[in-house]
């Protein structure tokens, strides 16, 4: 049986590979380790990495990096459906505490050379409990790369995997050249075609190899090798050994020793005592002492820009009358599309008051302009917006236009008229400006920005989850590059313009800028609140979608047009915009006269998993008195649409009735307790992926 092994890398840098016959886990002592994990590029930062069985990988500069690898054989001597399910690293609890038990395993074995310890049992029992996410099929990893046919075409090569598949076959089912199949490959995961598919039919044939008696050339015939002989040799190249040595090596009783592969620890010495100095304790109880609180953060109010493609699909449907963001601090619907506006699709008038319904209800409207034709269209339209209604020319009631110019279509020189024109207009109107057309027409990131500081934009926006973006950061700016997150570049960006936070809007978020998004599943909501308390802090605008569209998209309705999470958390968070509030990993709280406001949600990097829970317990000497507790509950049964109305569900058609009834069930539980005794502390039970606000309340 091959032994499970630990090494410290003092510097670590692998070419792309496929993980077979283990499982590796992986965490850095000084957090440098960048992995591109399945064709999608992390910064693991201090968080432990597990890497599977099939899993496809490149590790680049990295540094002092801890390997622990364990081979399949030590979970399928026990679990024996270890090959239908993987491992999530982002449901890991027990980081802190999984990284002592490791660095304690080194400390043993480099004073007694190769053991058997029972801290590995342990270790696999902790991700086995936090991590393991059970399929009723072989896991097979999904490739997610910024490029969506190679995603695509990963995915055919999932369903066909035990054939015969060459790139003739990938050829004609996307109509692309065999050639240019290669150059994806190369350029977007750093394997060949052959390679992946290869790899891929050697890793999965090992759970045939264990679990059964087959005769080891109808497994070779079973996986689409065309000769046997092949299978072998392939075999050989990813293992060093032959499948009936493999076969025997497995069903061998020997004893698993732990080795340690460096022994010389003398330069991580500081790093490892650091981490072994305490051993972590295991906690899912949370104790709030309002006291102890100092409330001096300041919950900054941020602008929302929702995205509308086509402004007629929301005037000729239903949809214009749920659009209600009374709960958005500030918020504009943006119009990217100018192409269906027009007046001979839709009436002056139907116009006009869809914008006066929008202003209504404190709404504004944002345009996207592309061109100078463009502006003179919008400029005619709030002319006669402001001469038909009369209103809000006598400042009766507030109006709220802003103009986004398109640097990717205008040039500096359109801009700078625009901009003096609407400067000389006798009505107020707002303006904006899309900065990465700007970077591209300069010669760097410094002068991009001096000449925007000319001006006096309202808001500045940059679409970082474009990789042609991203790159012009790489070339134009100074230590930017595509190890860092989205939020990494964005905040970069703002720190090198000296503008304003509250100026720059994030063009449109997507799933795809979160750390811990998995394409199968909906955003937690601890992703959801670790982005709004980003937003809290920085008071900077975003963009979303307003209603979903592609999987990746993050929106305030779904295709049906009923909210998504997103809208109740907003609701949730209004009470404490722009007042002095105290930030925790768990918790948000409003000190307020003598009302206490309280947002519970579990943290992004020590989430529950889902059969434990978090036990709260707060004190305040408001408690001291009757009181009344008014409760609000996000959770997978109550506001989350996307369990009770899947996706799948876009392209079936559905009554009105039945649609009307699944919104009515899908929004938070609220409910209303009273407290007529004295009690010292209040208690509160956070499930998995879940979200409570708490009105506490003199009765």
């Amino acid at each position: 049986m091959k032994s499970t092994t630990l090494c410290i890398h003092e510097f670590l840098n692998t070419h792309t590979q496929r993980c077979i016959h283990q499982v590796i886990l992986l965490f850095s002592l000084n957090n440098k380790l960048d992995v591109t994990l399945n064709g999608y590029q992390l910064s693991a930062e201090n968080h432990i990495i597990i890497i599977n069985h099939n899993d496809l990988y490149h590790i680049s500069d990295a540094e002092q990096v801890v390997e622990l690898c364990i081979p399949i054989q030590q979970f399928t001597k026990t679990i024996k459906s270890f090959f239908n399910f993987y491992y999530n690293y982002k449901l890991l609890n027990s980081n802190e505490y999984l990284k002592f038990q490791i660095l304690t395993m080194i400390q043993q074995l480099s004073k007694c050379g190769p053991i058997e310890s029972p801290l590995l049992n342990e270790i696999i029992t902790i991700i086995n409990k936090e991590a393991k996410i059970v399929h009723d099929f072989t896991y097979i990893p999904s490739i997610y790369t910024e490029n969506n046919l190679l995603n695509d075409i990963t995915e055919f090569i999932k369903a066909h995997i035990t054939q015969p598949l060459s790139s003739k076959d990938v050829s004609s089912t996307f109509y692309i050249s065999a050639p240019y199949i290669s150059i994806l490959f190369k350029k977007y995961l750093g394997i060949s075609f052959k390679h992946y598919i290869t790899s891929l039919k050697i890793a999965l044939s090992l759970a045939d190899l264990i679990q059964t008696k087959h005769a080891i050339y109808h497994i070779s015939e079973y996986y689409g090798f065309n000769h046997y002989s092949n299978y072998i040799h392939q075999f050989k190249y990813f293992l060093n050994m032959t499948p009936n040595e493999f076969r025997k090596s497995v069903h061998a009783s020997q004893q698993n020793n732990i080795v340690l592969i460096n022994n010389n620890l003398n330069r991580f010495k500081p790093q490892i005592d650091l981490i072994t100095k305490e051993k972590p304790v295991s906690s899912n109880q949370l104790r709030i002492d309002a006291k102890q609180l100092d409330f001096k953060d300041l919950a900054k109010p941020t602008t929302i820009f929702i995205h509308i493609d086509n402004l007629m699909d929301i005037i000729q449907s239903d949809f214009n009358s749920k659009l209600s963001f009374k709960d958005l601090t500030d918020a504009y619907v943006l119009i990217n599309n100018l192409r269906n506006l027009s007046l001979e699709n839709l009436s002056l008038t139907g116009m006009i008051d869809f914008i006066d319904s929008l202003f209504s209800d404190y709404i504004g409207i944002a345009i996207r302009i592309k061109s100078i034709s463009q502006f003179d269209f919008i400029e005619s339209l709030i002319l006669q917006f402001l001469k038909f209604k009369p209103k809000y020319v006598k400042h009766q009631h507030n109006y709220n236009f802003l103009i986004l110019f398109d640097t990717s279509h205008l040039s500096l020189n359109d801009v700078n008229r625009l901009y003096i024109k609407i400067k000389n207009l006798n009505f107020n109107i707002k303006m904006a400006i899309t900065i990465e057309g700007v970077i591209n027409q300069v010669n760097s990131l410094k002068n991009a920005f001096t000449l925007l500081q000319r001006f006096n934009f309202n808001y500045h926006f940059i679409d970082i989850e474009q990789v042609q973006v991203r790159n012009l950061l790489n070339k134009k700016g100074e230590g930017f590059n595509n190890s860092m997150s989205y939020y990494d570049y964005f905040n970069k960006v703002i720190k090198a313009s000296h503008i304003d936070p509250s100026k720059f809007v994030y063009t449109k978020l997507t799933k795809q800028c979160f750390k811990f998004y998995e394409e199968s599943h909906p955003l937690e909501i601890a992703d959801l609140m670790c982005h709004i308390l980003i937003l809290l802090e920085r008071g900077c605008g975003v963009g979303y979608e307003l209603i979903r569209k592609e999987k990746a998209d993050v929106a305030l309705m779904n295709s049906h047009g009923i909210y998504e999470p997103l809208m109740y958390i907003y609701q949730f968070i209004r009470p404490f915009i722009g007042k002095p509030i105290s930030i925790h990993k768990n918790f948000i709280m409003l000190k307020e006269k003598e009302e206490i406001h309280l947002l519970l949600f579990n943290s992004v990097n020590h989430r529950t998993s889902p059969k434990e829970v978090l036990n709260l317990s707060l004190k305040q000497p408001i408690l001291n008195s009757k009181i009344t507790l008014f409760i609000q509950t996000l959770n997978r049964e109550h506001g989350f649409i996307d369990y009770a109305l899947p996706p799948s569900f876009n392209d079936i058609y559905i009554e009105r009735s039945l649609l009307r009834y699944i919104e009515q069930s899908t929004i938070p539980k609220a409910e209303i307790r009273q407290f007529t005794q004295f009690k010292n502390s209040l208690d509160f039970i956070l499930h998995h992926d879940e979200l409570k606000y708490i009105r506490i309340l003199p009765s």
